[in-house]
């Protein structure tokens, strides 16, 4: 550190005066020597001062910006769940839509206490959609984290539990849906699993970084869907389970994110 060697400089300096003031008249001595008692303890001063600083700046503030599912993982108190992710500090912002533009502006636009990162999630809830809407929001939404100098990480939705791994009452609704031409699980997953797809894809040509909420929890790299262990009893709401499973890649991701920044 800067600091420490300036220290290292003035202590080596200080050692050379200290000699020298031994030399000198006893009055003289006893000035030099207070003098430089002085300078050696405003000097450490302000090397606590220096440290203190830099460890408060290592611990980058970081935005979530989500709905109900975002809401219940409590992710402000990750650092007390994960060691590692003591090094960041967690906010959550609602936004119960899934057009987040204005509530990603009030937090770009902040005077203070703007974040280092934003997690921008969505919910399974706005599944099916408009995939092009929906890509050109996000695209939107980069450029505007970009241009407030705020590294954007998008994420994967989280997926819901397959027709198949419902009770019969489920079912037999998904049954009536489809006779009724309106929207079913299967094409609320088919839509999901789109977007996820395009998400990833669009990170990597854009060198972001992707928060996978997706991965941990669907069922296998085949079936996609939400494990049935996993959800809190609709198929959609994620159970405390899931949300250990989601602290654990959080910090791995992050730390991508601000290598690559």
């Amino acid at each position: 550190m800067t600091g420490t060697g300036n220290f290292r400089k003035c202590a080596r300096s200080m050692g050379s005066r200290a000699v020298a003031c031994e030399c000198a008249r006893p009055s003289n001595r006893h000035q030099a020597c207070f003098f430089m008692a002085m300078v050696t303890v405003i000097l450490a001063a302000l090397m606590v001062c220096e440290n203190e600083v830099s460890g408060m700046a290592k611990q980058k503030h970081i935005v979530l910006l989500g709905a109900s599912v975002g809401h219940a993982w409590n992710i402000e108190a990750l650092p007390g769940r994960v060691a590692a992710a003591r090094n960041y500090r967690f906010e959550y912002v609602a936004e119960y839509a899934f057009d987040k533009t204005e509530a990603l502006r009030g937090v770009l636009q902040r005077k203070q206490d703007r974040p280092d990162a934003v997690l921008i999630k969505e919910c399974a809830a706005y599944f099916p959609g408009d995939l092009l809407q929906y890509q050109e929001l996000v695209k939107g939404w980069v450029e505007e984290c970009r241009q407030a100098k705020v590294v954007p990480i998008l994420t994967t939705v989280v997926p819901v539990v397959s027709t198949k791994n419902k009770p019969i009452k489920d079912r037999l609704k998904d049954f009536i849906k489809t006779l009724l031409g309106r929207p079913t699980t299967a094409t609320q997953l088919e839509g999901i699993f789109r977007y996820n797809d395009w998400v990833r894809g669009y990170v990597a040509r854009e060198g972001l970084t992707v928060l996978d909420l997706e991965a941990p929890l669907r069922t296998s790299q085949d079936d996609r869907s939400l494990r049935v262990d996993l959800h809190s009893g609709d198929g959609l709401h994620l159970n405390a389970q899931a949300y250990e499973l989601l602290d654990t890649v959080v910090v791995p991701t992050l730390d991508r994110a601000f290598l690559k920044k």
